[in-house]
Order: structure tokens, then sequence, then C-alpha cells
């Protein structure tokens, strides 16, 4: 795996200013760093004991080794990523968030994506075993969740309940809930790269951040930040 979007997520901060600030950013190249801010993110203990493993192009993880990242999201943001399960099982955590106190959550169901425990709640997308996904999931001050699966829209639900609302919870990927409910639904996979903006992207912006970009040279980001500031000006 390779991280993705970067160019595509600085044009988009400067084109919206202030209103899409990207607030958390996590390469996951051989680092926890926060790029955009100040987070922590930590890897958690699997069914085994284990916790995952930190690479150069990712972090692979175990049945419910998942990560966790201590910052409060709130209930208007965009979740972006790109990742993906070794298996497919009726049910594989993917966002906890409610602090692992319920089985309330999004979820891999038997490859598509699902939010339990919301009313009228629906399925969409499509993963497959191995493969790929850029995962972006909005959540906006109308209370729609909306879920895309590389750039498209798969799924759309109101969530007046605060299902996916974090409230003063922090966020936990991959591992299930410790509590309340059947427990350790979750499957093995990795995941190439977690950020995180202050603000529910529209659906252009989410196709705006499709494109995959490498890592420029250290070079091609003095002429990156020469560009964006005469954009800027």
């Amino acid at each position: 795996m390779k991280f993705q979007s970067l160019v595509a997520a600085a044009l988009l901060c400067v084109a919206s200013g202030s209103q899409a600030a990207l607030i958390h950013q996590f390469h996951l190249n051989g680092s926890f760093a926060d790029s955009a801010g100040s987070a922590q993110l930590s890897k958690l203990d699997g069914q085994s004991g284990q916790a995952g493993q930190l690479g150069r192009n990712g972090f692979s993880f175990e049945a419910n080794a998942g990560l966790h990242l201590d910052a409060q999201l709130g209930g208007i943001y965009t979740i972006d990523m790109v990742f993906h399960f070794d298996e497919l099982k009726q049910y594989g955590r993917i966002v906890d968030f409610k602090n692992q106190l319920s089985d309330t959550g999004l979820y891999a169901n038997y490859g598509q994506f699902k939010v339990f425990n919301l009313p009228g709640e629906g399925t969409g997308g499509k993963l497959e075993t191995r493969a790929d996904t850029r995962l972006t999931l909005t959540r906006d001050a109308q209370d729609t969740f909306k879920v895309y699966q590389d750039g498209g829209l798969v799924l759309s639900v109101k969530d007046a309940n605060g299902v996916t609302h974090f409230g003063n919870n922090t966020a936990y990927f991959f591992q299930d809930n410790l509590s309340g409910g059947a427990t350790r639904e979750a499957n093995a996979g990795a995941i190439d790269y977690l950020r995180v903006f202050n603000t529910a992207l529209s659906a252009d912006e989410v196709r705006g951040l499709a494109a995959p970009v490498d890592v420029p040279e250290p070079g091609s980001l003095l002429l990156l930040g020469a560009g964006l500031g005469l954009l800027g000006w």
C-alpha cells in the first residue's frame, strides 16, 4: 500500500479556507506521528494479546487489534482512510463511536458497510478480501451520515439519535466493543493512512480526494509550497 492524496488534501484546504481544515493526518509510514495536529494514535492488543505491526507502508493488524485515536471528533467530521480486510465475516468493526461500550458502530457486514443500531439503517458498498478500499465517512450538521467508497456515495442515513456522533468519546478503529452485547466482531487487515477533517466534505470534495498521489520529494515539496502560496495569494 502507498500513501495517497496529500496534494489533493492540501489543495482542498486552500480552496475551502478554514471551513474544511485537515486537523489530523497519520501517514503510517513507519510512524504514528500526526502531521496535521497533535493527536495521539496508538495500537491496540488483539484477540491473541498481540498488537498490530507498523511498517514502512502502513499498519497491519490481526482480528481486533486496531487503533485508538485520542481525539474528540464530535458530531461533524470527515474521516478518510485506505484499508482492507483479510477476511469478511458477518460483522467486522470498522469504527466505534461509543467508547467501546456498545454494539453501536460502523461494520463490514459480509462485505457491505452497515451502521448497526441505527433506525432505518441500510447497507451499501462492496468490499473484497485483501483489496484496498478508500473509505470516506462524513457527518454533517443536519445529522446525515454518509459512506463513500473510492469517492462514490454508497450509503446515506439520517442519524437524529446520534448513533454516529462521537460526543465526548474518542475514536476506535477495527476493534469491537469490550462490553454491551456481542464482542470481538472484528477482522484482520491493514490500513494505509488515516486523516480527519473538522467538517463534512461535500460529494465533490470527497471525489477530489480520490486521485492517488505519491509523497513528493523535498524539492517537489518546495515547489508545492510555492504553488500553494501563489494560489492563496
